[in-house]
C-alpha cells in the first residue's frame, strides 16, 4: 500500500470554488494512483490541514466524489478508495473476447447493440484490416455490460468476406468472437495498444457517467489474428475506469 500522498492548500481566489479544487486533487491522486482501490483516505482532519478548507468543505467534496463513485463511506471507518467492480488479465484479453473472459468469471455478459451493418471500408480501414480496395467490411458497436453495469464502449470492424451474414446475429448476447471461431477463424494473437483518455459528452452518456464532469477512461485498439496470421478483426474499446481494470504482469 503506497504512502498517502500530500496535497497543496487551494486557493482561496482561484477560478473554482475550494470545494471543487479540493474534489479535483482527490480526483487527481486516484487517477494517478497516488490513492489506490481500496486505500483508506488520511483522516479528514489531516486532508483539511493540508488542503487549507473546513470539515464543511472537505464534506462536500467527498460528497460529490462518492456521486462519482470514486470513493465510499463507511461510518467508522472513514472513506475508501472504491474498489474497481471488475477485471480480466492481460494474457487473456490478448487472445480472447470481452464476453469468453468475462462469463468464464460468472459474469453476466450483455450488450446494446448501436450500430450492425455492412459496409465499403475505408482507405484506412482496408489498410489496418490488410485488405484490397475495394473491400466490405461488417461494423458493429454496443455498449457492454457486466451484471447489468455498462463498462464498456466496442467497435469492432470484420472483414466481410471472412464472416458472411454476421448482421443478421443477435449481438445483444452473442459473442463475436465465437461467431468468427464458428467460421473457421478462432482468434490466436493479437496485438493492442492501451492509453488513458477522457471521456466525450457522448460516451459519458453512454457509460451512464456524470455528463457534468471529466472522467477518465481506457481506451484499448487491438488487432486479432487467426492462427494463419489472417487479421480478423479491428475493435477499439473504451473502458469505464471505476468500473473496469486490466491486470498486466511484466517479465
Amino acid at each position: 500500500m503506497p504512502p498517502d500522498p500530500t496535497f497543496h492548500p487551494v486557493s482561496a481566489d482561484g477560478a473554482q470554488p475550494p470545494y471543487v479544487q479540493a474534489e479535483q486533487a482527490l480526483a487527481h491522486a486516484i487517477a494517478t494512483g497516488a490513492l489506490t482501490p481500496g486505500q483508506r483516505l488520511p483522516s479528514e482532519r489531516h486532508l483539511c490541514e493540508q488542503l487549507g478548507i473546513s470539515r464543511v468543505t472537505l464534506r462536500r467534496a467527498l460528497q460529490s466524489l462518492g456521486e462519482q463513485g470514486l470513493v465510499v463511506s463507511s461510518e467508522r471507518r472513514g472513506w475508501r478508495v472504491r474498489q474497481v467492480g471488475f477485471t480480466h488479465s492481460a494474457g487473456a484479453a490478448t487472445q480472447a473476447g470481452f464476453a469468453e473472459i468475462n462469463r468464464a468469471l460468472g459474469r453476466a455478459v450483455t450488450a446494446r447493440v448501436l450500430l450492425a451493418r455492412t459496409r465499403r471500408a475505408t482507405a484506412d480501414e482496408a489498410e489496418r484490416l490488410r485488405l484490397p480496395a475495394p473491400s466490405r467490411v461488417f461494423e458493429l458497436h454496443r455498449i457492454r455490460y457486466l451484471d447489468g453495469l455498462a463498462v464498456c464502449i466496442a467497435q469492432d470492424l470484420v472483414p466481410s468476406a471472412l464472416a458472411p451474414a454476421l448482421a443478421d446475429e443477435d449481438f445483444t448476447t452473442a459473442s463475436l468472437f465465437a461467431q468468427l471461431a464458428a467460421r473457421g477463424h478462432t482468434v490466436a494473437t493479437a496485438s493492442c495498444v492501451a492509453r488513458a483518455a477522457l471521456a466525450t459528452p457522448r460516451q459519458r452518456g453512454l457509460l451512464d457517467l456524470d455528463s457534468r464532469r471529466a472522467a477518465p477512461v481506457l481506451n484499448v485498439r487491438r488487432l486479432s489474428y487467426d492462427a494463419e496470421g489472417t487479421v480478423v478483426a479491428a475493435s477499439e474499446e473504451l473502458y469505464r475506469a471505476d468500473r473496469y481494470e486490466l491486470r498486466i504482469t511484466l517479465g
